[in-house]
């Protein structure tokens, strides 16, 4: 073994036994000859699980799959050059939404850098908008600076994969040639672990005596997967709020009497909120109209976040609280408060009536939204629905109640890309249906081959208007007519079941909603059920929707 191999096998073997001492389980690795000396480290790992996947934009998206899946920090590994480039929307989508993912981009030696040699770009700080944490590491020298370098630098990471400040981190690994490691020295590679502490803070309850005084109030609950948010519940309940509940959080799913889950639909159809304080807890919600009114009312504004980036949006708060929901519930035990049995009665009330409202008229719906409604009748609590973004997603925060599944989505950076992936990343750890529209599918098609190279077993079921369905909603449509289906409308007149044939899924097409009723979901392989509908019906279906709610809106206002 010459002394290079020797020093470059110590410094990728003991990498790779430091992450899984950080909590990586899992690596997803695109292939290419750069990454060899770390690839190979993970593969030979006795305690690490190696994906492959060579399109490294739907890897990136697969990674955070599995850390939504696992909850736990997962690796994702490239070599060098334009290859990290497509990690650009994941690393996004990962730090807006807090994932712990790990970024590992190899790299030329130094000396190759700047220089015009091939497959050699500036990967140093490329990802410097969107982690929280990077480094270009040492190549391997055989010096004990460099090995204490490595295990130093993932260290300091390391705060990054748990906790408050959870999200992306990126190390740049430099390799030189030969770049296989002598893989007789799995000796090197280990299965020690270390633990993680978490720190929280704690508030006085007097400091929002007067707010928690005033009697009309509600609590807001945000995108919070993966967070226990059981103490919630509990204050709710002894002080009479209603709870705002957006579908990423479970809350709905808990069919507690104080939830409110038709807010989005009450509020386009006129309803006006009279509010004293409002408790804001998670991330920003998915209703537009629900962000329009919290960045317009003169309601006091209590923020609740376990993160110390602030997520003031739509509005900056009054209060700020970095620690969990539990721990901030639990600390109020004491604090004085109004009791709202009349204001807590009333939203209930209305919330009843709003979902016989809904019920009935999605029983002879023929839109998106109906084919919404049967599906989410099919899941029960031991399934995960993964939402895409566009109109899916706005369609289940409308019409997700009376049900115990678990709703997920990308609602970090809310773009379409890499949807498929990260659901099929989900589908390894959990039980998996993706709802999503047919240009999300197309945008992360490749993203599909995970599925038939692993028996990764998804349902996916396809809401195929032929284009954006999202702008019809929007003032696009009637101020720029003579434009709108080549600018917005993007028809693709795809053919999904030559895509289903491809990547070896079962494949049904559905074009009505007894068809849908009465399709069982497979649990056994992975099936692409394309449901067929239309812009212009979807558009007048919720109009109809929203009219109906209007009477029960303007009775309460």
């Amino acid at each position: 073994m010459t002394k290079h191999q020797q020093n470059l096998t110590e410094q990728v073997f003991h990498f790779a036994s430091e992450l899984y001492a950080y909590g990586v389980r899992e690596v997803v690795i695109s292939p290419g000859s750069r990454s060899t000396p770390l690839a190979l480290a993970f593969e030979c790992h006795p305690e690490i699980k190696t994906w492959i996947h060579p399109d490294e934009r739907s890897a990136a998206f697969f990674a955070l799959g599995l850390i939504k899946g696992s909850e736990r920090p997962v690796a994702l590994l490239c070599t060098s050059g334009t290859a990290s480039a497509n990690y650009v929307p994941a690393v996004a989508e990962s730090d807006i939404s807090r994932l712990p993912l790990v970024v590992l981009t190899s790299d030329r030696p130094h000396a190759l850098r700047g220089i015009g040699a091939p497959q050699a770009i500036n990967q140093v700080n490329m990802f410097q908008n969107y982690v929280r944490y990077q480094f270009d590491l040492p190549l391997a020298d055989g010096t004990i600076q460099c090995l204490e370098t490595n295990q130093y630098q993932l260290e300091r990471a390391s705060q990054y994969f748990y906790g408050p400040q959870q999200g992306p981190v990126h190390f740049n690994l430099p390799f030189d040639e030969p770049l296989t490691p002598d893989l007789t020295r799995e000796d090197l590679l280990t299965t020690h672990t270390y633990t993680q502490t978490h720190y929280q803070k704690t508030i006085d309850p007097a400091v929002l005596e007067k707010t928690l005084r005033q009697p009309n109030g509600i609590i807001i609950v945000g995108d919070m997967q993966h967070q226990d948010i059981s103490q919630i519940l509990t204050f709710s309940t002894v002080y009479d709020l209603p709870i705002f509940a957006d579908p990423l959080n479970g809350i709905r799913s808990t069919q507690h009497p104080n939830v409110i889950a038709t807010y989005d639909l009450l509020l386009r159809s006129g309803l006006d909120l009279d509010v004293d304080f409002v408790i804001r807890v998670g991330k920003p919600v998915i209703s537009k109209k629900l962000n329009q009114w919290l960045k317009q009312t003169s309601a006091e504004q209590i923020l609740v976040q376990n993160s110390a980036d602030r997520d003031a949006f739509p509005k900056k708060p009054d209060y700020f609280f970095e620690m969990s929901a539990n721990d901030f519930f639990r600390s109020l035990e004491t604090a004085p408060t109004a009791y709202r049995k009349k204001w807590l009665s009333d939203w209930q009330q209305l919330e009843q009536q709003a979902r016989a409202e809904i019920s009935t008229y999605q029983k002879n719906a023929t839109g998106e939204a109906a084919y919404v409604s049967r599906l989410l009748e099919k899941m029960g609590k031991d399934d995960c629905l993964f939402v895409s973004n566009s109109m899916p997603i706005r369609d289940i925060d409308n019409l997700y109640f009376d049900n115990e599944a678990r709703i997920y989505a990308n609602r970090g950076a809310n773009g379409i890309d890499g949807i498929v992936s990260t659901a099929l990343g989900m589908a390894v750890h959990r039980s998996v249906t993706l709802l999503i529209g047919d240009l999300a599918l197309y945008h992360d098609m490749n993203g599909l081959l995970m599925s038939k190279l692993n028996d990764i077993h998804m349902n996916i079921v396809l809401l195929n208007n032929n284009g954006g369905g999202i702008f019809s909603y929007l003032p696009q449509k009637q101020q720029a007519p003579e434009h709108f289906e080549r600018l917005f409308g993007t028809p693709t007149g795809l053919d999904f079941e030559k895509v289903a044939l491809l990547y070896g899924l079962g494949y049904r097409q559905i074009k009505d909603l007894d068809a849908l009723t009465y399709t069982d979901l497979p649990t056994m392989s992975s099936h692409l059920i394309e449901v067929v509908t239309d812009r212009t019906s979807n558009y007048e279906a919720h109009q109809g929707l929203y009219h109906r709610l209007r009477e029960v809106a303007h009775a309460t206002s």
